[in-house]
């Protein structure tokens, strides 16, 4: 019986082959040609922003909130309300060190609330530089949205 089956199977390819590109009208080829996969859609972010942005989302946004506006879960049972990322005039006055050192230190090390935690034990230097990059865009974002 697998003999019978190898005879055939050469066949069976070519008719599902046939079935496949849409039979016999010629009309097959073209469809598949024109076919696409759904793309995701370019990210404006660099490849530093992007991992930045996912540490954003996983360790910052509860406290400075999703758009980092100071506005998170947790904001409100601090002491003193969090950052606002998305202020272009307070953000630009920062240097990439100063938020670096925040990140990695926390907020007492920079004279700012002890509520903000050192991620120093968590976070390498290299992610924090990924995290001030993404942080960065969300002064840029505030400003398109006034």
């Amino acid at each position: 019986m697998a003999g019978y089956w190898k005879m055939f199977a050469p066949a069976v390819g070519v008719v599902c082959l046939f079935l496949l590109l849409g039979g016999s009208n010629g009309q097959g080829a073209q469809t598949a040609s024109k076919f696409q996969l759904p793309q995701k859609p370019a990210s404006a972010l660099t490849p530093a922003e992007q991992k930045g942005r996912s540490l954003y989302e996983y360790y910052c946004a509860l406290c400075h909130g999703k758009t980092g506006k100071g506005d998170g879960f947790n904001s409100y049972i601090l002491s003193k309300p969090p950052r606002n990322f998305t202020d272009r005039a307070r953000m630009t006055a920062l240097s990439d060190s100063r938020i670096k050192k925040t990140i990695l230190e926390g907020g007492a090390a920079v004279g700012l609330s002890p509520d903000m935690p050192a991620w120093g034990g968590v976070l390498t230097e290299k992610k924090a530089s990924d995290l001030t990059a993404f942080i960065r865009t969300l002064a840029k974002q505030g400003d398109e949205k006034k």
